[in-house]
């Protein structure tokens, strides 16, 4: 089965069947901008989200020769109290990433759903201004650390466990609104 997944800002999450030109659609906050959506590497899941702070996943069924993929809803995530504008899956299917104009980065155990660390670039300086929205993330190989994206012109490097940050990317003119990463596996 080959299909295209695609968010749009009317809030619907289209789903053509390559094959056959046939479009299904979701609609999980109609007028709510979908920003982005990721399929994990096992296609178990699918995730969402979406201008209101909302992450959606659906279970993965079907697929298999010409059978079409169906979307079965899972849960619904309240991740962020402003707009989410990122979503990825780790390499290894264990976690999902959510990335916000509420300044954070939020790390999901896909096992449940639950939090399991909040990477945040908020000042604790009173007075100091916001340092701007997390854009983007993406895991390394072994799912062990995660590269942020933010508009205070830094990419960051974290420790997905402890949350602690390892290295920050600097000189950067404007901020940086996206990013890939490519590695084997960081040692």
């Amino acid at each position: 089965q080959a299909e295209l997944i695609v968010g749009d800002q009317s809030g619907a999450i289209h789903i053509w069947d390559l094959k056959t030109d046939h479009n299904e659609q979701l609609i999980p906050e109609p007028e709510v901008s979908v920003n982005s959506v990721h399929i994990d590497p096992d296609a178990s899941y699918m995730a969402a989200v979406n201008s209101s702070g909302n992450c959606y996943v659906w279970n993965l069924t079907g697929g298999i020769g010409e059978e079409v993929t169906q979307l079965i809803p899972k849960t619904k995530i309240p991740a962020h109290n402003r707009y989410a504008l990122q979503c990825k899956f780790s390499p290894d299917s264990t976690l999902l990433a959510t990335c916000s104009a509420d300044q954070t980065c939020k790390i999901w155990r896909t096992s449940n759903f639950s939090l399991m660390t909040e990477l945040s670039i908020k000042s604790n300086n009173p007075g100091e201004t916001s340092r701007g929205w997390m854009w983007d993330c993406a895991f390394s190989g072994d799912s062990q650390y995660i590269v942020t994206a933010s508009s205070d012109n830094l990419a960051r490097l974290w420790c997905v466990e402890t949350g602690e940050i390892k290295r920050e990317y600097s000189g950067h003119q404007k901020a940086v609104v996206c990013l890939a990463f490519n590695d084997s596996v960081l040692g």
